[in-house]
């Protein structure tokens, strides 16, 4: 039924708010704030009830909750919802921030000891239905059917489900008021209600839709005695059965005092309501009730003049440090064109200077970038008159600039012939070190986070989807008022910032590692890497006919042609046509599952499997990398120019983007195809330099493992150390298969691995990946100690920490969900491992392009894949580059063991590697 369609009486709206707790906190899972308190159940339980106030903007409406501790139900039937597990602490502890949501959206709360939500909302929809209210359940109990009537109905938020009278009639063949009698026959095992044995729904309802009701049932109970084993159950069940109803029956007859007036509602807290969700960390429900921000203190001034000019350049020397930020006309900094750049040096205040704007009046930007056909309605400064005024500031070392993703702005300066110097602060990387967990860290999210500013969307200036404009086109006072904003929040958000790293004790990071970084990324990204596009156009082709191909070898094997990419035809033609043994036995909407994991286990007994993982792996890197490079080469520079990004990783770890270099498969031939096809410039060589098994040098650091640390200082093979200890073989006996299980004993150390994840990597049982993690235990006591201490310290303080003191916090270490749990705990054995390498390879990328500079090299610096570095370098210079190389990254930071870097070099990244 449609409730908007009731008729115009009063409407109430009766919430089940207990059934909401545990509905809220299954359905989302592993959510929390950064201090580590679960908001999963509180995240879920405020958009039902949003959803409820902004579609059904109830005049009146309660919230009912149950009251820990026994019900009149219990003194009736001891019993009565014993299986009944205890609520989860996550939950519990969820509880009061719940109510508090509940209170800030001014919905009036009710609870009454011994008797539960359920009898309470039975009560007030009687006392509604007695005042001519029309009353909406809000539940997705089935027990509340019991109480639907013409006017009294059923709305079920999560599932968008409404039930009326008609409706229950027509579904089940009753009236609502006789489910009561099918909940006593068929019991609840959730509340521990008997019922009979043997009779589910579907029997009760069929009994009650032909007797009645449970009486007349008993009545004329030897008309069953055909259905012998019935009719046994129902007999002797008599007394149950009936205990069952009263059990089932919700009383509407509570003593309440409240009034239907009580429950009209008041107009929501929004303060009140923004605090919380600031304080729960739910930025999207932060922001819509944020509110417009006060701007009034705001000024924000658009620059125009040369002595308005000189006078701002002036006075920002003065001051020491400052905002800068630039618009442009695209994302990508080595293709984007400035259009203006804003400046702030205190709160509040902001900058805008405009460099590149067109008229807003023009159709297309092309046609209007020529001054002859369309000239400019508004007075600007020229590129020329800017790079005199302000180049001699930013490229002042002891003037500190801050930014937000400052390295963009760099890019973007160099292109203009400013060489940006003193970068000072980035907040996007403070706000990343800060909660290294949390995705998304931009300026407008900070803004939201600290101060619960709303700051000015680009599409408030800029227009939205197609009929979006170039800042370029942003009417100019606009352009400044965004532009300026930028400029003055990212300020403040140093200011407050700055003292929060310090707080955390992270700033000897900051500053030694992620700041110094800043520049040195942005040239490996303005340096790029030269591509051989005939080799990709080639490379293209080869793959494409490979595809083709494949795709009739898996046509002839499947005996038709299918979707190869559809996985429910896929699942279809491998399960049910060639009967393959299903690997998991999840049956969704798409079928059966075919993804990788299950694909590579039916591999071993048949060959389309094996074709099918070739075809996908062949078609994704076609895709991914040999078509999309070919677009991605620069019109200008001819080179790849990837970006690379300090805030995306948990653990510090670089990532790169557009195009993403770090997935392309290396050991795989067609990997090596790829790579080949990147290659350096004439007269020079591309060297790769590449720490040897870094993660398990820092782990017989931090560990301090004898055996690990003395086979590392005696240039031992660790893998082959690793298989006499555990296998205990001697030497010769060590053969290749062995040395490879030790190196996935090895490294599966490193990430946490368990028993059962060994035992798939190895292909052996269980209990002998069991045996041999033992086994290691045994050998390297070191290694054991230190894992149980990273876990045990971590559930401590829900923390984990590099040899830097970059930290992650690892709330689910404390979770009672083992999934979560276990995972958590991998995390705080691998973070320290991996995420010191981190930061050990930046400060080598750092302290690798000093020397460059101070040795007047012409080497560049090109990529940072994993452990490895690429450099671009002359060839009368490879040698000196080499030995340089050597003596900083193996010297970068003093361990217990030493570090050992690895060089290759030749005509392309392939070779060199």
């Amino acid at each position: 039924m449609e409730l908007n369609n009731m008729a115009d009486s009063k409407k109430i709206f009766l919430i089940d708010g207990s059934a909401f707790l545990y509905r809220a906190f299954h359905a989302i899972r592993s959510l929390s704030t950064a201090k580590g308190h679960p908001t999963n159940a509180t995240f879920g339980f405020t958009r039902i009830l949003l959803k409820l106030l902004k579609e059904k903007q109830p005049e009146y409406a309660a919230m009912l909750f149950d009251v820990k501790g026994p019900t009149f139900r219990h003194s009736m039937y001891e019993d009565y919802k014993a299986n009944r597990p205890p609520m989860p602490d996550e939950l519990a502890a969820q509880i009061p921030d719940i109510k508090r949501v509940t209170s800030a959206l001014n919905i009036p709360i009710v609870q009454k000891m011994g008797y539960e939500a359920d009898d309470l909302v039975g009560t007030f929809a009687r006392i509604a239905q007695e005042e001519n209210f029309e009353v909406v359940m809000v539940t997705g109990d089935k027990d509340f059917i019991q109480l639907v009537t013409d006017r009294c109905s059923l709305w079920d938020p999560m599932k968008d489900t409404h039930t009326g009278a008609d409706d229950i009639r027509a579904d089940m063949g009753i009236e609502p008021a006789r489910f009561i009698d099918v909940l006593g026959l068929a019991g609840d095992t959730s509340d521990n209600i008997p019922g009979v044995q043997g009779v589910g729904p579907k029997t009760a309802l069929k009994l009650v839709s032909e007797f009645g009701s449970i009486e007349n049932l008993y009545d004329n109970l030897d008309s069953l005695a055909k259905k012998k084993k019935l009719h046994e159950n129902l007999s002797a069940s008599k007394d149950l059965v009936f205990l069952s109803r009263d059990l089932a029956t919700i009383d509407r007859k509570v003593p309440v005092k409240e009034t239907m007036s009580d429950f009209r509602l008041k107009p929501f807290d929004t303060k009140k309501a923004f605090e919380l969700f600031q304080e729960f960390e739910f930025k999207t429900l932060a922001s819509e009730f944020a509110g417009t921000a006060d701007k009034s203190e705001k000024v924000y001034k658009l620059i125009t003049t040369s002595q308005e000019l000189e006078k701002l350049a002036h006075v920002l020397q003065n001051k020491g440090i400052f905002a800068v930020d630039t618009e442009t006309t695209g994302k990508d900094p080595m293709r984007a064109e400035l259009v203006g750049i804003s400046f702030s040096y205190m709160e509040n205040t902001g900058f805008y200077i405009p460099v590149g704007h067109l008229s807003s009046s023009g159709e297309e930007e092309e046609e209007a970038s020529e001054p002859e056909t369309e000239p400019l309605d508004f007075e600007q400064p020229s590129k020329e008159e800017i790079l005199r005024i302000f180049k001699p500031i930013l490229e002042d070392p002891e003037v500190r600039k801050v930014g937000q993703n400052i390295k963009y702005d760099y890019i973007v300066l160099a292109r203009y012939g400013i060489s940006m110097q003193g970068i000072f602060f980035d907040t996007m990387i403070a706000s990343y070190l800060l909660n290294p967990s949390t995705r998304g860290h931009s300026l407008d999210r900070i803004a939201m986070n600290l101060f619960g500013y709303k700051m000015i969307s680009y599409e408030e200036v800029a227009g939205k989807g197609k009929d979006q404009i170039s800042f370029a086109r942003v009417p100019l006072s606009q352009a400044a008022d965004y532009a300026a904003e930028d400029a003055d929040l990212t300020f403040m958000a140093y200011e407050t910032l700055s003292k929060k790293i310090q707080e955390k004790g992270l700033a000897d990071l900051f500053n030694r590692i992620e700041v110094p970084l800043i520049p040195v990324l942005g040239n490996m990204e303005m340096a790029g890497i030269k591509v051989d596009r005939e080799n990709l156009a080639e490379l293209s082709q080869t793959f494409t006919r490979e595809l083709s191909a494949l795709e009739k070898e898996i046509y002839a094997l499947a005996g038709e042609e299918f979707n190869i990419n559809s996985s429910q035809q896929l699942g279809a033609i491998l399960f049910d046509k060639l009967k393959l043994k299903s690997v998991k036995k999840t049956r969704k909407r798409t079928g059966y599952s075919t993804d990788v994991q299950v694909l590579t286990v039916l591999a071993k007994t048949h060959e389309l499997p094996e074709r099918l993982l070739r075809y996908r792996t062949l078609g994704k890197l076609l895709s991914t990398y040999v078509n999309a490079l070919q677009k991605l080469i620069h019109p200008e520079t001819g080179r790849i120019h990837t970006s690379f990004n300090q805030t995306i990783t948990v653990t510090g770890r670089l990532s790169s983007s557009n195009p993403n270099l770090q997935n392309i498969p290396v050991r795989k031939p067609e990997g090596k195809k790829i790579r080949k096809t990147f290659i350096p410039k004439d007269g020079h060589t591309l060297i790769s330099a590449d720490y040897s098994q870094i993660e398990l040098r820092i782990l017989a650091h931090c560990a301090e493992d004898e055996i690990l640390i003395e086979s590392f200082n005696q240039d031992e093979d660790i893998h082959t150390r690793t298989a006499l200890e555990v296998f205990q073989v001697i030497p010769e006996f060590v053969t290749d298969e062995l040395r490879n299980q030790a190196k996935a004993i090895n490294f599966g150390i490193v990430y946490g691995m368990g028993a059962f994840k060994l035992a798939s990597e190895l292909n052996i049982s269980r209990k002998m990946a069991a045996t041999y993690i033992e086994n290691y235990f045994k050998r390297y006591s070191g290694v054991k100690n230190f894992i149980d201490s990273c876990i045990e310290e971590t559930k401590k303080t829900c923390e984990t920490s590099t040899i830097f003191g970059r930290k992650r916090r690892l709330d689910d270490i404390r979770s009672s969900n083992a999934n979560l749990r276990n995972f958590a705990q991998r995390a705080a054995i691998n973070t320290p491992i991996q995420g010191s390498a981190a930061d050990l390879i930046k400060l080598a990328m750092i302290r690798m392009e000093a020397a460059l500079v101070k040795n007047r090299m012409s080497s560049k610096m090109l990529l940072s894949v994993h452990d490895e570095i690429i450099f671009e370098t002359p060839l009368e210079e490879k040698e000196d580059l080499i030995t340089l190389a050597g003596e900083i990254m193996e010297n970068v930071h003093p361990l217990k063991v030493p570090l050992k870097v690895n060089f290759g070099s030749g005509s392309s990244w392939a070779e060199a590697h």
